[in-house]
């Protein structure tokens, strides 16, 4: 029998909660599973539910379990999530836990409260603002980080994970040392409050740890605001104006910010690494997001990426709980009363599946209306950071797939690891840039005894004729053959001949060009060859 958490098991966890200075060491791979045959079966299971979900949609569309309820029915699963005063969102207790007494919109029900905290959300994060403001932020570090990467590069770990990080820094006005640090912080808050239906201690206790580690940027991020003394104009600065003013109070910031990093780095970590592997798996999504980027094509993109995740999203569905005894399916052969107490969970990849409510669900159409989409959730609840998270996602995904031939790594490499219910790893390969691949460079150095009588000034003459830098003639020859790099040549004194006591010499070429020293030879033999034999024939006695 299954027994959730909600809410019996989360109040006793909250009183047995220990200090967090008596919580062991931070390690966000303690969320990895343990394996085993009952993990592996999960695994095959899950890995993409979309026909379990379909044989249950048809054949029994409300499965329940103990106190947990599936509901798969596209009409159930929006009619649910309309009905926040039946079917509420039980995130709030641990949300306010973590902010030391605050809670977040994601975790409220609607009323007055709710509307207060989300009139203040919008007001630090407008949404009329992330297309000037974030697009630039996610598009530079998105640029740079790929224009560092080489083929082998960790696609999550190096962009997906790292990108939200930074606009957190650089648009919520978070002051970060660690990018990696904060953003597995982050995600083990999103794992006690979205993935642990079961209350797991250790879920719990790096939830606990991360939550007061994040706090404390928080507060030490509030601080430098106060020492910009009203120059800073970002999120987190206009909160605390909201403060200053009354309208908030300290534990109100604390959950506001928890909550939009909490539902923002795991969730974009989550969701753009998903659809990453299904744009690396599908021909018609890769086509998709190829043409778009070929035609510069921002809309277009942000279309098939859309697409993508909705074969692909972060859950299967949200969590709820039932307030009150409530009907759903009314009217239809499904019917049925849901019980006080059950937990709901409204499957929204299995409604973004549903032929009876979206047409041709199982074909990849980046021309479906925005209704039949439910990846930034639904209802009242709908993701208010979508905006966000949808610039964020479409700017790592143009500079991944702006590199060449982008492809998945072979092998394990390039399949998607988890820690938990988070992405950690997937690697890629790529054709590189000409100019950035490796190529094999040779040094050449030729010391040539001068041979002839003749004074040293005399061969430096005809050496300086060749011109420092090169005369024109000698420069185009040398640009025109492409691999030489640097050439020299000088005439150096090796002492005095003992008999007649003139002064001795040599001539030195140096010359460094790609390929071996065979190589470098001949191109320059062939680039400025008929100048070089006249001095070495006349100067050392070389033959032609």
């Amino acid at each position: 029998m299954i027994t959730l958490k909600y809410f019996s098991a989360v109040r006793a966890a909250q009183k047995s909660q220990r200090p967090v200075a008596e919580m062991p060491p931070f390690d966000i791979y303690r969320l990895r599973s343990k394996g085993g045959i009952a993990a592996r079966i999960a695994g095959f299971l899950l890995g993409d539910p979309r026909w379990l979900l379909a044989l249950l949609r048809r054949f029994w569309p409300n499965p329940g379990f103990g106190n947990f309820l599936l509901v798969t029915k596209g009409a159930d699963v929006r009619d649910i999530l309309e009905r926040g005063d039946e079917f509420e969102t039980p995130y709030g207790p641990e949300m306010a836990e973590l902010a030391r007494g605050s809670n977040f919109i994601l975790g409220m029900q609607d009323g007055a409260a709710y509307r207060q905290m989300k009139s203040a959300v919008l007001s630090a994060f407008p949404p009329a603002e992330v297309e000037a403001t974030v697009r630039p932020i996610a598009e530079r570090h998105s640029r740079e980080i790929m224009t560092r990467a080489s083929p082998g590069f960790d696609a999550i770990a190096g962009l997906m994970k790292i990108v939200p990080v930074r606009i957190c820094r650089d648009y919520f006005g978070l002051q970060i040392d660690d990018e990696t640090e904060f953003a597995d912080w982050s995600i083990a808050l999103s794992a006690l409050f979205f993935s642990d239906p079961t209350a797991n201690p250790t879920t719990r206790q790096l939830a606990v740890v991360g939550g007061d580690r994040l706090i404390k940027i928080i507060d030490r991020s509030i601080a430098a605001v106060r020492e910009k003394a009203n120059k800073d104009d970002r999120p987190l600065a206009r909160l605390v104006a909201l403060m200053d003013q009354g309208r908030l109070s300290l534990p109100d910031i604390h959950s506001i910010m928890l909550g939009m990093v909490a539902g923002f780095v795991p969730t974009n970590v989550l969701a753009g690494s998903n659809c990453l592997d299904v744009i690396l798996s599908r021909t018609d999504a890769r086509q998709a997001v190829d043409e778009a980027l070929g035609a510069g094509d921002t809309g277009k993109l942000d279309r098939a990426i859309m697409e993508a995740m909705r074969f692909k999203p972060i859950w299967i569905g949200p969590w709820r709980y039932t307030r009150r005894d409530a009907v759903i399916g009314k009217g239809t052969r499904r019917e049925r009363v849901v019980k006080a107490g059950t937990v709901v969970m409204p499957a929204t990849l299995s409604a973004m599946f549903d032929p009876e409510i979206v047409q041709r669900p199982n074909a990849f159409d980046t021309s479906r209306p925005h209704r039949d989409y439910m990846v930034f959730g639904y209802g009242i609840h709908l993701c208010i950071g979508a905006e966000i998270a949808r610039i964020q996602i479409g700017e790592c995904i143009r500079a991944l797939f702006s590199k060449p031939k982008l492809t998945r790594a072979r092998g394990r490499a390039g399949k998607m690891v988890s820690v938990g219910a988070y992405p950690a790893s997937l690697k890629v390969d790529f054709e590189r840039s000409p100019l950035c691949r490796t190529a094999e460079q040779s040094m050449v150095t030729v010391v040539c005894p001068i041979t002839r009588p003749m004074p040293l000034d005399a061969v430096r003459d005809n050496v300086a004729d060749l011109g420092n830098p090169a005369i024109g003639e000698i420069s185009a020859a040398l640009d025109k053959v492409g691999t030489i790099h640097f050439t020299s040549l000088a005439v150096a004194p090796t002492g005095k001949d003992e008999k007649s006591g003139a002064e001795t010499g040599a001539l030195v070429l140096e010359i460094s060009g790609d390929g071996s020293t065979d190589d470098v030879i001949a191109a320059i033999a062939q680039a400025i060859g008929h100048r070089l034999r006249p001095i070495f024939r006349d100067v050392c006695g070389l033959p032609d």
